[in-house]
C-alpha cells in the first residue's frame, strides 16, 4: 500500500510524511507490520513488528529514525537518528523506550524575545481548551491544584517512557547577541501523560554581545520542559572598575528574560551605565544617555544576525568571532567541527600572528587540547572533567 500526505504531530513541531509504503500480513490473532515513510523535512521513518488484534492489543514494534528532520521554523531545527521500541498493550501500559542521537541542533532566539518578564495578576482563562491548559501546566503557569485537575480530565491511554536523547556537542544557540555551544544528554522518564525530563545540555563555550560589550559566558545549560520548548539559563560576568557585573539570560528560548546584577549591589540602570561607560549614570553625557537608551531598545528586539553571523553562515563555519584588544589589535577566530569529536579553531590577529587550536573529546570526561602558533610555540594537554 502506498499513500501520501500523512502527518505526525509533535509538541511545537509536526512531521509530515510522504510516500508511505506499508505491508500488513494477518495471521491467527495478529498482524505483522512493515512500513517505511519519507519525511518532508528530510529523512525516513521505518516501523516493523507485530500487533495482536484482540484487546489489549499486545504490541512489539520497532521504529527506526533515519536522519529525520525535526524543526519548529521559528525556534529550532535538528536531525534525529536512532531506534524507539513500543512493547506491551497498546490499549494502555506499554513501554516506549530507545535512544535518539541528534545531529547539529540550531536554536534560534527570535528577534524581540529578550525582555523583562511580567506577570498579569488576576488573569483568568475562560473556556480554556484542554490542550492549551495542558501546555500551561507543562510550563508551570498554573497552580498545582489546577494542573492536577487539568491532568485528571485528559483522556487516552498512558505509556511508560524511557528514552535517551544524546547530543554531546553542536547544540548552537544564536540570536539577540547570544552565540553559544552546548552538549550533553537527556532522558525522558515517567509516562506520556506526565513526562519527566532528567539531565541537561551544558555550556561548552560561548559569548554574549550585549550593549556594545563582548562578554564570555561562564556557566549555563539548556533543559527541556514538558512542552518540549528549550529552556535556557546562561550567565556572563565581567568587571568594570571595582564593580563585578553579572548578566543572566533565563527562560524559554522563545522569550527569555535578561537580568543585570552587580557586586556591590547597584540599581539596574547603574549596572548598565557601568557596563557600557564604566562610570556612574550621573556622570554620563546627554549623548551617552541616548546611547544607553538605544542599547536598551536593542534588547527589546531590533536587529538580526549581523555581518559576522551572516559571514559565519556563508562560510559554513560553526563559529566566527571578531574581537578588538585593548591596544586596538583586531583578532579573527574561526572554528569548525572536523568530525563528531574533533573541533578545530584558527586565530589570526591584525599583526599577522596566527594560532591553530585542536580539541579532541576522547570520551565524556577526558579531553585532549593542543595549540600550534606561527612562531613555533606549541602546547598539548590532557584534561579530565567531571560534574558532581
Amino acid at each position: 500500500m502506498t499513500t501520501r500526505g500523512a502527518g505526525v504531530a509533535l509538541p511545537n513541531a509536526k512531521l509530515a510524511l510522504s510516500d508511505v509504503n506499508a505491508n500488513v500480513s494477518l495471521d491467527c490473532g495478529g498482524a505483522q507490520i512493515s512500513m517505511t515513510a519519507g519525511v518532508y523535512t528530510g529523512g525516513q521513518i521505518a516501523i516493523n513488528g507485530r500487533v495482536e488484534l484482540d484487546p489489549p492489543f499486545q504490541s512489539d514494534l520497532a521504529i527506526d529514525l533515519r536522519g529525520v528532520g525535526i524543526t519548529d521554523p521559528a525556534l529550532y531545527s535538528t536531525t534525529a537518528d536512532g531506534r524507539i521500541t513500543f512493547n506491551g498493550p497498546a490499549a494502555g501500559g506499554a513501554t516506549i523506550a530507545g535512544t535518539v542521537n541528534l545531529g547539529e541542533v540550531n536554536v534560534r532566539v527570535p528577534d524581540g524575545a529578550i525582555s523583562s518578564g511580567v506577570d498579569l495578576p488576576g488573569l483568568r482563562h475562560v473556556n480554556e481548551p484542554a490542550d492549551v491548559r495542558q501546555t500551561r501546566a507543562f510550563a508551570d503557569l498554573i497552580s498545582n491544584g489546577a494542573s492536577q485537575s487539568g491532568a485528571a480530565g485528559a483522556g487516552g491511554p498512558a505509556y511508560d517512557l524511557s528514552i535517551l536523547i544524546n547530543a554531546p556537542s553542536r547544540i548552537f544557540i544564536r540570536g539577540r547577541g547570544l552565540d553559544a555551544e552546548l552538549g550533553g544528554s537527556l532522558r525522558l522518564r515517567g509516562t506520556t501523560k506526565n513526562i519527566v525530563p532528567e539531565g541537561q545540555f551544558d555550556l561548552i563555550r560561548g559569548r554574549l554581545d550585549i550593549l556594545g560589550k563582548r562578554l564570555t559566558l561562564t556557566d549555563g545549560y539548556l533543559r527541556m520542559r514538558g512542552s518540549f520548548e528549550p529552556y535556557l539559563y546562561l550567565v556572563a560576568e565581567t568587571t568594570s572598575g571595582e564593580v563585578q557585573i553579572i548578566i543572566v539570560v533565563e527562560g524559554p528560548a522563545s522569550q527569555p528574560d535578561i537580568t543585570f546584577s552587580s557586586q556591590p549591589e547597584l540599581p539596574e540602570d547603574q549596572v548598565l551605565s557601568q557596563l557600557i561607560f564604566e562610570r556612574d549614570i550621573s556622570q554620563i553625557s546627554a549623548f551617552q544617555a541616548l546611547q544607553l537608551a538605544s542599547a536598551v531598545a536593542t534588547l527589546a528586539g531590533k536587529g538580526g544576525d549581523g555581518v559576522v553571523g551572516k559571514l559565519r553562515s556563508s562560510f559554513g563555519l560553526d563559529d566566527l568571532d571578531v574581537t578588538t584588544g585593548p591596544d586596538d589589535t583586531t583578532q579573527v577566530r574561526a572554528g569548525k567541527y572536523l568530525s563528531e569529536n574533533v573541533y578545530s579553531e584558527v586565530e589570526v590577529d591584525s599583526e599577522g600572528q596566527s594560532q591553530i587550536n585542536l580539541n579532541l573529546d576522547i570520551n565524556k570526561n577526558l579531553k585532549a587540547k593542543g595549540s600550534f602558533g606561527a612562531g613555533g610555540d606549541s602546547g598539548l594537554g590532557i584534561f579530565f572533567e567531571k560534574d558532581y
